[in-house]
């Protein structure tokens, strides 16, 4: 008898051990290298709220609440790069080589050269996200006006597009054609054909976000593709990763009880996988390829 109670504890604790498993890192055997776990690379900022990839494979990325811009080079150290930030949140290089930032305090879209030499390029423009295309065309929410503006590289600002409940983080497809904008409040991410004049047409849902028991939002925050065409999205529950027909087909835990504000691919050869908590910045080697943002435009598969 003691032997049969011994055997059901030990399935018990298999059982228990296996859905704890499954339970992470869903479906991502594929994609996550094996034995390689996320590595905290800092910790104690204060609303990451944002990064971007230059074309070395360095990040920078938003310290929001500390007022500064930090740089991670390719070997995973952390420096302040840009003090006096004026509040930016949301960050992204162009095809010129420079960063471009929304300052939230100030209300305005600046431009930074490497040397951090900082010009305004547009005022009136509140935002925590944006991205630059290739065309170095600006795309900006405005989440609590339910707004997406276009600052154009003639720097015309215009409104592109009004409705959603909370857009919150953009990205160009690969292949340039499309612009991704979340809707954090919504569990979706739409997808929009991108005009020749830059305006958005033929917009559609084309992503919807798992939740989970308790909580109705995912919050979803940035995108990353790969280059086989998977979208990875920053969520609450973890990087959820979508197929090119916008299922759902893992989830990637990550050690954060906050949730991530953001994911991107960087490093040596765009093989690693960044993930950003609110106050802390993680890495782990992956066996995909990051999209390089400053090739030639990649073709959608």
């Amino acid at each position: 008898m003691f032997k049969t109670h011994v055997h059901r504890l030990a399935l018990f604790a298999y059982l228990v051990t296996a859905a704890l498993v499954s339970a992470q890192d869903r479906g991502a055997s594929e994609i996550l290298v094996p034995g390689k776990g996320w590595e905290l690379l800092g910790q104690d900022y204060q609303l990451t709220a944002d990064s971007a990839m230059d074309r070395q494979g360095n990040i920078y990325f938003t310290d929001a609440q500390k007022d500064r811009i930090c740089k991670l080079d390719l070997e995973g150290k952390i420096t302040t790069w840009k003090q006096g930030s004026h509040g930016s949140h949301g960050v992204a290089f162009g095809p010129d080589g420079r960063l471009y930032a929304g300052q939230h305090d100030l209300k305005r879209l600046v431009a930074y050269s490497m040397d951090g030499a900082e010009s305004v390029v547009a005022e009136g423009a509140q935002t925590h996200h944006l991205t630059v295309t290739a065309r170095n065309h600006i795309y900006f929410t405005e989440a609590p006006a339910h707004k997406v503006w276009l600052l154009d590289a003639a720097g015309k600002k215009r409104l592109v597009h009004e409705g959603l409940e909370w857009p919150r983080g953009l990205r160009v497809s690969p292949d340039q054609t499309r612009l991704l904008v979340a809707d954090a409040r919504a569990n979706r991410s739409w997808s929009f054909r991108i005009g020749e004049d830059g305006s958005l047409v033929d917009g559609k849902v084309a992503y919807e976000l798992e939740t989970r028991a308790g909580s109705p939002e995912a919050d979803a925050g940035g995108m990353v593709f790969d280059t086989e065409g998977f979208l990875y999205v920053a969520t609450k529950f973890g990087v959820q990763v979508f197929d090119r027909q916008g299922r759902v087909t893992a989830i990637i835990d990550v050690a954060s009880s906050d949730g991530v504000s953001n994911v991107m691919f960087a490093g040596p050869g765009l093989r690693w996988l960044y993930a950003m908590e609110w106050n802390k910045v993680f890495r782990r080697p992956v066996r995909r390829t990051g999209v390089d943002l400053f090739g030639k435009p990649a073709a959608q598969r």
